[in-house]
C-alpha cells in the first residue's frame, strides 16, 4: 500500500514537472516576443540572445520559481540608440503579465505609453522605473490608481508643466523620483496627499513658489527630501521639520531660499546623515547642526559664512565636508580629537591663511579628496602628505606656497590621480627626481617658478590625460625629454623656454585633443607626421575623451581666453604653436586634420604659400597665420570654410586679389590683412588692376624677424558680440 501511494506521488510530481517543462507560460512567452518586436522597431537588434522555450532564462526576465510566471521585466538601455524615432510601447503588452511586480525600462528612448491605463490591471505591480528616457507629456503616464505601487522613478526625462495629477493619485507610493525634468509649478498639493512617502527627489526642475514646508512636515514617514536645483523662493525655517524623526537626508541647495538662523534654539528629533544647504544665503551656521552627531556629509558651500571653521565640523562629519566659497578666515581647520575620519574636504575659495599643518597626514589620514585652492595659505608643503595613502585628489592651486615639491608627495602617494599646484610660488624641479605617480591622470603646475627639463618621471604615468605646465621656467630641448604619453588628451606647455625642434613623439600621442606649444623658442619645421594623431581626423572625437568634472583648463582662441570644464572639454580640438621660431612651409599633412576647430601658427618664420587644402578643415572656427613670411595668394577657395569666425593673415608677404567677401569672409575687416602691401580688393581700400605687378621680394633681416614676432593686432569687428 505504501509503495502504491509513493508511486502515485511520484507520478503527480512528474505531471507537475511536465506542466512546467517550457519554463514559462505560453502566453507570456508570446507577449515577450511582441515586446521584443516593438522595442526593435524598425531595425533594432536588442535581445538577440533570446532563444529556447524557457523565457524565464531570457535576459532581463525573472519568473516566480514556483508558478513560472514573469514577476520582473528589467530592460536597461536595450533599445538601439541609433534608431531615429522614440519608442511608444503599448501598455497592453505588459498588462499580460498578471503577476508582474517590477517593470524597469530605463534608457530606452521611450516617448510615452500608449493606453497607459492598461497598467492598472497589474494588481501586484510594485515598481515602475522609466528613468533616463524622453517622456514629455504627463498624460502618457496616466495609468490611474495602482494600489500596490510603491516605487516610481521618472527622473531624467523631459516632463513639462505641472506634476500630472494622475501620478499624485498613487497614494501608497513610498519612493518618488522626478529629478532632472522640466517640471514647474507648486508641489504642495501633490505631496500633501502622498502621506506614505519615505523618499522624494524632485531636484533639477523649475518648481517655484514658496517652499512647501507644511506639506513636507506632515510626511511623518519621510526619510529623504531632495529639492535642490529648483526655483523655490522666500525664507524657510528648518524647525518645521523638527518632528520628522525618520528624516536622514535633506537637500534644499541651489534655490532662491534664505534659510533662517533661528533665534530660539530648537532640538530636532531627527539624526541626519546628509545635509546640503549650499547657496541658501546663510550668514551664520544654524545651531542645530552641531547636535547632529551622525552626519556623513555636510555641504554649506556658496554661502556668506564668516569667522573660523569650528572644530566640531571635523568631529561630527564622518565622510564629506564642503565649505567652498564662503568668507572663512583663520588657519587650516583641525579636529578637537586626535584625528578625523573625513574622506573628503573642500575649503576652497575662502580667506584661510597660514601654513598647512605639519601633521596633516596624521590628523586626517583617510582623506581621498582635498581641495584647499584659492586661499592665502603659505609656507612649504608639509612632507606628511606622504602618509595619505588613499588620497586621490589634491588641489592646492591659487595659494602662496613656496619651496620645492616634497619628494614624498610624488613618490609614495601611489593612489593619486589629480595633482593641482598651479599659481603658487613653487621652485625647483617640476617634479622631484625619481618621482612615481602611476595612477596620475590630471596634472596642473602652471604659473610657478619651476625649472629644469620636461619631467622624465611622467613616463611612468601611463594614464595621464591632462598636463598643464604652462608659464613655468622649464627649458632645454623638448624633443630630448618628452616621452610618449599614450593617453594624453590635453598637453599645455606654452610660455616656457623650450628649444630645439617640435618633438616627433607628439605624432604617437594619437588621442591628443588640445596642444599648446606657444611662446617658446622652438625651431625647425612642423612634423609631417602630425596627421597620425587620429583624434584630429576622427569624426566623433568626443567619444574618445573620458570627460570628468575634474577636467578644466584655459585656452586662448578667437582672441580671448576661455575656460573649458567637464563635458565641454571633449569638443575642443585645437593646436597653438604661435610665438616660436618654426621655419619651412605649412605641411600639407596638417591640412588633413579635418576636425580641428582652432589653429594658431602666428608669429613664426613660416614660408611658402597658404595651402589650398586648408579647405579640408571643414570644422575650422579660428585660423591665425599672421606675422610669418608667407607669400602668394590668399586662396579664394577658403570661402568654403563655413564655420570660420576668425581669420588672421596680417604681416606676411601675400599678394593678389582677396577672396570674395561672401559667407564668413564677409565678416572680416581690413585689419585682418594689414602688412601685406601686395593684397588688393574688398575689404581693403586698394583696388585690383587687371594685370597685377609682381610683388617686391621680401628678405627678412634680424630686425624684421623681431618685428615678425610681435603680437598680432588683427581683431575682427564682430569679436565682441
Amino acid at each position: 500500500m505504501e509503495i502504491k501511494i509513493t508511486y502515485n506521488f511520484f507520478l503527480l510530481f512528474l505531471l507537475l514537472m511536465c506542466l512546467k517543462c517550457h519554463g514559462c507560460m505560453d502566453e507570456e512567452r508570446v507577449a515577450l516576443h511582441q515586446i521584443k518586436s516593438s522595442i526593435n522597431s524598425p531595425q533594432g537588434t536588442a535581445f538577440s540572445s533570446w532563444y529556447g522555450e524557457d523565457c524565464c532564462q531570457w535576459e532581463g526576465v525573472e519568473c516566480n520559481p514556483s508558478t513560472t510566471r514573469v514577476i520582473r521585466i528589467s530592460f536597461h538601455h536595450r533599445r538601439d540608440q541609433s534608431l531615429p524615432e522614440l519608442w511608444y510601447p503599448n501598455a497592453t503588452l505588459f498588462a499580460q503579465f498578471k503577476d508582474l511586480q517590477e517593470l524597469d525600462l530605463p534608457g530606452n528612448q521611450i516617448g510615452g505609453l500608449v493606453s497607459p491605463n492598461e497598467l492598472a490591471r497589474l494588481k501586484q505591480l510594485q515598481k515602475i522605473d522609466f528613468r533616463d528616457n524622453s517622456i514629455k507629456v504627463g498624460s502618457h503616464l496616466c495609468w490611474g490608481k495602482i494600489p500596490s505601487l510603491r516605487f516610481l522613478d521618472l527622473s531624467t526625462n523631459k516632463l513639462q508643466g505641472n506634476i500630472p495629477k494622475c501620478l499624485c493619485e498613487n497614494l501608497r507610493v513610498k519612493e518618488l523620483f522626478l529629478s532632472d525634468n522640466l517640471l514647474i509649478g507648486n508641489i504642495g498639493t501633490c505631496l500633501r496627499n502622498m502621506t506614505s512617502l519615505e523618499h522624494v527627489d524632485l531636484s533639477d526642475n523649475s518648481f517655484n513658489g514658496s517652499f512647501p514646508s507644511l506639506p513636507i512636515s506632515n510626511l511623518t514617514n519621510i526619510q529623504s527630501v531632495i529639492l535642490s536645483g529648483n526655483e523655490f523662493k522666500g525664507r524657510i525655517s528648518l524647525s518645521h521639520f523638527a518632528n520628522l524623526s525618520r528624516l536622514s537626508y535633506l537637500d534644499i541647495s541651489w534655490n532662491s531660499l534664505e534659510v533662517e538662523t533661528e533665534s530660539i534654539t530648537w532640538v530636532p528629533s531627527f539624526n541626519l546623515s546628509v545635509l546640503n544647504l549650499a547657496a541658501c544665503n546663510l550668514k551664520i551656521i544654524p545651531s542645530f547642526i552641531s547636535s547632529q552627531r551622525h552626519l556623513e556629509s555636510l555641504d554649506l558651500s556658496y554661502n556668506s559664512l564668516i569667522g573660523k571653521i569650528p572644530s566640531w565640523m571635523l568631529d561630527n562629519v564622518s565622510k564629506k565636508l564642503q565649505l567652498r566659497r564662503n568668507g572663512f578666515i583663520g588657519p587650516f581647520p583641525k579636529s578637537s580629537q586626535n584625528s578625523s575620519q573625513l574622506s573628503g574636504l573642500d575649503i576652497s575659495d575662502n580667506f584661510l591663511s597660514g601654513s598647512f599643518p605639519e601633521d596633516i597626514g596624521l590628523n586626517i589620514p583617510a582623506l581621498r579628496y582635498l581641495n584647499a585652492s584659492w586661499n592665502n595659505f603659505s609656507g612649504r608643503l608639509p612632507p606628511s602628505f606622504v602618509r595619505m595613502k588613499q588620497l586621490l585628489f589634491l588641489e592646492l592651486s591659487g595659494n602662496q606656497f613656496n619651496g620645492e615639491i616634497p619628494y614624498g608627495m610624488t613618490s609614495n602617494m601611489s593612489s593619486l590621480e589629480y595633482l593641482g599646484l598651479s599659481r603658487n610660488n613653487l621652485t625647483g624641479d617640476v617634479l622631484p627626481k625619481n618621482s612615481s605617480l602611476p595612477k596620475l591622470r590630471w596634472l596642473y603646475l602652471h604659473r610657478n617658478h619651476l625649472t629644469g627639463n620636461f619631467p622624465d618621471s611622467l613616463s611612468k604615468s601611463m594614464d595621464l590625460l591632462l598636463a598643464d605646465i604652462r608659464e613655468t621656467d622649464m627649458s632645454g630641448e623638448l624633443s630630448s625629454y618628452l616621452h610618449v604619453l599614450p593617453q594624453i588628451r590635453v598637453l599645455l606647455l606654452g610660455g616656457n623656454n623650450f628649444e630645439g625642434e617640435i618633438p616627433q613623439q607628439l605624432c604617437q600621442m594619437r588621442h591628443l585633443h588640445v596642444l599648446d606649444l606657444s611662446r617658446n623658442n622652438l625651431s625647425g619645421g612642423i612634423p609631417k607626421c602630425i596627421d597620425n594623431i587620429t583624434s584630429w581626423t576622427n569624426e566623433t572625437p568626443g567619444l574618445n575623451f573620458p570627460w570628468d568634472p575634474w577636467t578644466t583648463f584655459e585656452f586662448n582662441t578667437k582672441g580671448r581666453s576661455y575656460t573649458y570644464r567637464g563635458r565641454y572639454t571633449s569638443y575642443l580640438l585645437a593646436i597653438d604653436m604661435s610665438l616660436n621660431r618654426s621655419t619651412g612651409t605649412i605641411p600639407l599633412q596638417m591640412t588633413q586634420l579635418d576636425q580641428i576647430r582652432t589653429l594658431n601658427l602666428s608669429n613664426n618664420l613660416l614660408t611658402g604659400q597658404i595651402p589650398v587644402t586648408f579647405t579640408n578643415m571643414k570644422q575650422l572656427e579660428s585660423l591665425d597665420l599672421s606675422r610669418n613670411i608667407l607669400s602668394g595668394k590668399v586662396p579664394p577657395e577658403l570661402i568654403q570654410l563655413n564655420f570660420l569666425e576668425v581669420f588672421y593673415v596680417s604681416f606676411n608677404n601675400l599678394s593678389g586679389r582677396l577672396p570674395l567677401p561672401i559667407g564668413q569672409f564677409g565678416a572680416f575687416d581690413k585689419s585682418c590683412y594689414l602688412g601685406n602691401p601686395g593684397l588688393c580688393g574688398p575689404p581693403l581700400d586698394k583696388e585690383c588692376d587687371e594685370v597685377l605687378e609682381k610683388p617686391p621680394s621680401f628678405f627678412p633681416n634680424k630686425a624684421t624677424i623681431n618685428t615678425l614676432l610681435l603680437p598680432s593686432l588683427c581683431v575682427p569687428f564682430f569679436f565682441f558680440f
